[in-house]
């Protein structure tokens, strides 16, 4: 699994495989408060679909920090 820790955050990639046999974008964002682990996943809506899971995966990761660059995550 592709992962990268960015601003207190952990980013996880976690490509889907569609039914045509491409790979969807599949984001979860974890941040431990309180010692409690807090997690989100997070789907990319825009329908694109990528050929390679590696292509995917560092969608995924791009999609995380967005989320959090735009506060976007919930805790």
């Amino acid at each position: 699994m592709v992962y990268e820790n960015y601003n207190g955050y952990l980013i996880k990639a976690s490509p889907r495989k569609t039914r045509t046999g491409k790979w969807a974008v599949l984001t979860i964002i974890e941040r431990v408060i309180d010692g409690v682990t807090k997690r989100q996943s997070f789907c990319a809506d825009d329908n694109i679909h990528y050929i390679l899971e590696i292509e995917a995966a560092k969608e995924c990761i791009n999609l995380g920090k967005n989320l959090i660059n735009q506060n976007r995550v919930g805790f």
